[in-house]
């Protein structure tokens, strides 16, 4: 058939066949898109190959989306977490090794050939292209195409399967993971206050210096006898027996309560002459601009109460840097809030739209990275590859936010468009190229070969799982990206996805990544030394 020649044509076919067969359901249980890679092996077997540039394009795209979901949160999660995460996916790569290093001596294999196997059945480019340069050996990439189809397949399956096996209970694991953010950031509530204190009485707000204490606004002043409040600013001059409303998390407005005066039940609602408008951020000119620096009070005269970010309220900290997206709470006089609705865009077609020239700019400088040779001590020289220096510059711009007229950030549906695309194209060729070799390498390294990959792989994940789960008790979904990351294996991340839709797995995917690609590539040094 002409068309399956035609490479566009026959990536379409193979997208929609996997599509089709990833939403059947057997006993609740459906491959989902990762049925791509399945069809694509049937095809590459008979001899259809699709081109190398459709799985570059697709790796670079997913991955970097990748980066761009996981790094506004990447840095405070490897703080609060990240060394355990690591430590994990060590022992994931440490798991690996041993096991191919103990099947090296009971089979006999030499170094070259282990060596190519481990980095198939751990999906390692990088480290297959360090066994070839040590040995200068051709059965090292033949051994990489004998297990790197099960290397896929098996985390595929592996992924899929566990939350069914251990009977995962993926909404209460979400909900914890939820909590626990929560409890990193609380959420931001507001508590009246009468003043008592009579050492700020006749005081300005400015004068206070409520931000030594703690990050809290002050929105609304009831006067003693006054029928309505006003709006705080930092001209507002405070008096015992003021009622003030004060915005912040539970345990910062403790603290200001204890300077300031006491609780008390009261109601601060406007009559008519002040509003409350809730405002989206979405003009280019103050994303990546602090609060602080924009000086609503003074300038605007309206009032910043707090931020929602993500689905999550966070406090109006003076030092908070504005994202594209955020939706500012401002209290003011309506022609004031209608000014700030220009200025700041409130415009929510606009937080939806990509910037494509920003997405390719970031892949750009990530692929060019990535062939940076880099020496490290007992190691020699590495360089992080297309897909290390893509997830980085996913990671460290998505956190940038913004430089100069440039939006670094890409908003959640652009991501998971760009996440999608480069999710099929990846599997389709992928899958192609592995089947077209791999019945010829059985034939001519062996059945035993293969197997020996396939317990590498199987393994790993196992004494992974059960190391990090159980003894460094990490949460199940951060688990799999710790799994994933371990095996650097961009399906099995894919395939967290149709398992839970939250960030938590890929956040912990790329924090592991950096770890996982150097201890493969010293493991394999050590396997062709010790074998």
């Amino acid at each position: 058939m002409d068309l399956l020649h035609h490479s566009l044509f026959f990536l379409i076919l193979i997208i929609i066949l996997g599509e089709a067969l990833g939403k059947i359901e057997v006993f609740a249980f459906s491959f989902g898109p990762a049925a791509i890679i399945f069809v694509a092996l049937i095809f590459g077997n008979y001899g259809y190959i699709l081109p190398k540039e459709y799985l570059d394009l697709g790796l670079v795209l997913f991955i970097y989306s990748i980066g761009t979901q996981a790094g506004p949160g990447f840095l405070t999660s490897f703080k609060s977490y990240g060394l355990k995460l690591s430590l994990g996916a060590f022992f994931v790569v440490f798991s690996g090794f041993l096991v191919a290093l103990i099947s090296a001596w009971l089979m006999g294999y030499s170094g070259d050939i282990i060596a190519g196997a481990f980095a198939g059945a751990l999906t390692s480019t990088p480290g297959l292209a360090v066994a070839v340069e040590m040995t200068k050996s051709a059965l090292a990439p033949a051994a990489y195409g004998l297990t790197y189809s099960y290397g896929v397949i098996g985390v595929i399956l592996f992924i899929k399967l566990l939350p069914k096996l251990i009977k995962a209970d993926i909404a209460k694991e979400e909900s914890v993971l939820k909590e626990e953010v929560a409890r990193q950031n609380p959420p931001v509530i507001y508590k009246h206050i009468e003043i008592t204190n009579p050492n700020i009485s006749g005081k300005l707000v400015r004068e206070l210096g409520l931000s030594r204490i703690a990050p809290v606004a002050m929105t609304r002043l009831l006067k003693k006898g006054a029928p309505e409040p006003v709006l705080v600013s930092g001209e507002t001059r405070l008096e015992t027996g003021d009622q003030i409303r004060i915005v912040g998390t539970e345990d910062d407005l403790e603290r200001v309560i204890l300077y300031m005066g006491r609780v008390i039940d009261a109601k601060m609602e406007f009559n008519g002459s002040l509003l409350k408008k809730r405002i989206v951020v979405s003009k280019k000119a103050f994303i990546g601009k602090s609060i602080g620096s924009i000086n609503f009070n003074e300038v605007f005269n309206v009032s910043v109460s707090r931020l929602t970010r993500n689905g999550m309220d966070i406090p109006a900290d003076p030092s908070t840097r504005l994202q594209m997206g955020d939706v500012i709470h401002l209290v003011g006089m309506a022609p004031s809030l209608e000014n700030m609705k220009k200025l700041l865009g409130n415009d929510v077609k606009k937080v939806y739209t990509a910037n494509i020239i920003s997405i390719l700019t970031g892949i750009f400088i990530g692929y060019l990275i990535g062939k940076i040779p880099i020496l490290l001590p007992f190691i020699g020289e590495i360089s992080l590859g297309t897909t290390g220096g893509v997830l980085i510059m996913g990671l460290l711009l998505s956190g940038l936010h913004r430089t100069g007229p440039i939006i670094w950030a890409v908003p959640e549906t652009g991501s998971a468009f760009i996440r999608e695309m480069g999710l099929v194209l990846f599997l389709a060729t992928v899958g192609t190229q592995a089947g077209s070799s791999i019945v010829t390498t059985i034939e001519t390294m062996g059945i035993n070969l293969f197997l020996v990959g396939m317990l590498i792989t199987t393994l790993t994940m196992v004494s992974g799982f059960l190391f990090t789960r159980y003894v460094l008790k990490i949460h199940f979904l951060r688990t799999l990206g710790v799994i994933t990351g371990g095996m650097t294996s961009t399906p099995g991340l894919a395939t967290t996805t149709s398992i839970s839709k939250t960030a938590f797995a890929a956040t912990a995917y790329a924090t592991v990544y950096p770890v996982a690609l150097i201890s493969k590539i010293l493991a394999i040094k050590f396997l062709i030394w010790l074998a």
